[in-house]
């Protein structure tokens, strides 16, 4: 009976499993799903953005095979087709004056601009041109950034960056809104890098407009801008076959230009 009384005794003395809170455990699901929607989302986006490249590249793949088959078809008829022996034409006066054909601005379809696979744009940051690069397979814009440092300005979120158009020892210090971050999967890892995204006003042709851009290295690049779907879209008709389509924008008188830093100087 004594043991028996010694050994109650001691269980009784085992501490409690805490307890959780129905708002802790509220708390918890509610992060759980968040995060596990987050990554649902990242996956989707990835999905997407590669079966609209792979929905590219078999529409032009289908361009050529069609243009193939036509050439083919009219080589057939061509060699099927015995020769036709030479008329005489008796030319007769029209009865009345054809009409004139109107012709259509090159640059312009509509309410929309045509562009080509490449295109000057201004940059009212620096109130200088560079030449873009046009990607529709590209979601996202993206601009040639180093030293990315985000900061807080009158209570808002900004980042600070240089833009460095190429590999030359050049680059100008800009200061833009910082929109959010985006996490992009490069081709050559399965790691998703995540990138600010900054607001830029920018010029094509005689369009304006506030855009987005993802501020990455791209010095070594062949350009260092490139004007993806979300640019594009509503707006902007791209004719690969082209180049410098619109007018290369003017730089604005009176407005000062940045002056370049060196991209080895220490911020």
């Amino acid at each position: 009976m004594i043991s028996s009384i010694l050994l109650s005794g001691c269980i009784n003395r085992t501490p409690p499993t805490p307890t959780v809170s129905p708002a802790q455990l509220t708390n918890a699901l509610t992060e759980t799903e968040l995060r596990l929607a987050e990554q649902m989302e990242q996956q989707c986006q990835g999905w997407q953005d590669q079966q609209q490249t792979n929905l590219d590249q078999y529409q032009l793949v289908q361009k050529g095979q069609r243009q193939l088959d036509q050439r083919l078809e009219q080589i057939e008829n061509k060699l099927d087709t015995p020769p036709v022996q030479p008329a005489v034409i008796t030319a007769k006066k029209p009865s009345q004056c054809p009409q004139p054909v109107a012709v259509t601005d090159s640059k312009n379809l509509g309410n929309k601009i045509v562009v080509g696979k490449d295109e000057w744009l201004w940059i009212e940051s620096v109130n200088r041109v560079y030449e873009a690069r046009i990607d529709t397979g590209a979601k996202t814009s993206s601009i040639s950034a180093l030293d990315i440092t985000p900061f807080e300005k009158d209570g808002k979120r900004w980042v600070r960056f240089r833009l460095a158009p190429d590999d030359s020892d050049d680059s100008f210090e800009i200061e833009a809104p910082l929109v959010r971050y985006v996490k992009i999967r490069q081709a050559s890892s399965n790691e998703l890098d995540r990138r600010p995204v900054a607001s830029l006003t920018v010029r094509l042709g005689k369009m304006t407009e506030v855009a987005e851009f993802t501020l990455t290295d791209r010095t070594q690049m062949s350009y260092p801008i490139l004007l993806g779907r979300e640019f594009l879209r509503d707006v902007a008709i791209v004719d690969v076959a082209r180049e410098n389509i619109q007018p290369k924008p003017a730089i604005v008188e009176g407005q000062p230009q940045l002056e370049a830093v060196s991209k080895t100087k220490k911020q």
